[in-house]
């Protein structure tokens, strides 16, 4: 009997003590501070990540370096800029001399403003078409040019020529740019290329990593200038038609959008161009008027991503042709 109460006894102690350690337990780990996990070091810097070239500040020729003499003016296709001349003529009985020096210089105003429409009239649109062709078709686009005609700057004050009795003045509009031709023919250029059409896939990124731009070396096959090239491979299939993407001639960047220039050293010079351009030369010379560009072969293999990365390479002004007039 002795030996069965302290059995039982020796039962009731281990579980008081269980019970106690289990209460103890419980209260330290209700005291204590929920795990968490440590915190993650900052992100470090994507060093490979991709950023499109600064755009180019303003063209890159200087005034008269690709320039295309017209009767009564030129077209400066490195500056993009169309300048006429006008001449009015003194009235030699007038009785008050600078009234008729200032009727003169209005009379030469109006003049320059003829001429440079008959200027712009021939300037060529692409490989089949000139300014002229849209004038006639649609009467907004002649409404449109009309008015950046009228609303021409001068270049320099008004010249006397008191031996001759005339006065000369000569005025110039942009052909790109917010006010300018290309703006005017906005309504007949159709929708053009949506924003979302253009990709920086992999090649684009690629291929502004390793060059500063790309240039066409049209060296003396003939090409003369438009507002928009086509670009094709050998067997006439198209690569690139840059009439697609005139949205980016009307803007501020519009001088820059697609650049002629004369000489390469011109384009090396450049800081934009440190990193030296891809350059290809071009192969011969298509369309009615000589403006659209074949490359060989090998060079377009060098331009699969090219539809793709246009619109960026003309909102850089990256997109060159050097020519030789």
């Amino acid at each position: 009997m002795r030996t069965i109460l302290g059995l039982a006894a020796a039962a009731l102690t281990l579980l008081a003590c269980a019970t106690g350690t289990s209460g103890v337990r419980s209260r330290e780990l209700a005291g204590t501070a929920p795990h968490t996990a440590p915190a993650m070091p900052p992100l470090q810097a994507d060093t490979t990540r991709f950023e499109l070239p600064a755009p180019v500040l303003g063209p890159i020729t200087a005034p008269g370096d690709v320039l295309e003499p017209v009767p009564g003016g030129q077209v400066d296709w490195g500056r993009k800029v169309v300048r006429a001349r006008g001449t009015g003529v003194i009235d030699p009985g007038a009785q008050n001399p600078a009234q008729a020096r200032l009727m003169a210089e209005r009379a030469a105003v109006v003049v320059a403003q003829r001429n440079l429409l008959e200027i712009v009239k021939g300037v060529r649109v692409d490989s089949d078409t000139k300014v002229e062709n849209f004038m006639t078709r649609f009467d907004v686009v002649y409404s449109h040019v009309d008015g950046v005609v009228r609303g021409a700057r001068p270049v320099g004050p008004a010249t006397y020529d008191e031996k001759s009795g005339t006065v000369e003045v000569e005025l110039e509009i942009d052909l790109a740019g917010p006010q300018s031709v290309t703006g005017a023919l906005a309504p007949a250029l159709g929708p053009g290329q949506p924003v979302s059409a253009a990709q920086l896939s992999p090649p684009v990124q690629e291929f502004f990593r390793q060059y500063s731009g790309l240039v066409l070396e049209a060296g003396n096959t003939g090409l003369k200038p438009s507002l928009f090239p086509k670009i094709y491979d050998e067997n006439g299939n198209l690569l690139l038609d840059t009439r697609d993407y005139y949205q980016q001639y009307t803007g501020q960047a519009g001088m820059t959008a697609l650049q002629y220039v004369e000489r390469l050293d011109q384009i090396l010079s450049r800081p934009e161009f440190a990193r030296s351009p891809l350059v290809l030369k071009v192969k011969q010379v298509k369309g009615l008027l000589g403006t659209d560009i074949v490359l060989g072969r090998q060079d377009v293999d060098k331009l699969k991503w090219l539809k793709d990365g246009a619109k960026y390479l003309l909102d850089a002004g990256r997109l060159l042709v050097r020519l030789l007039l």
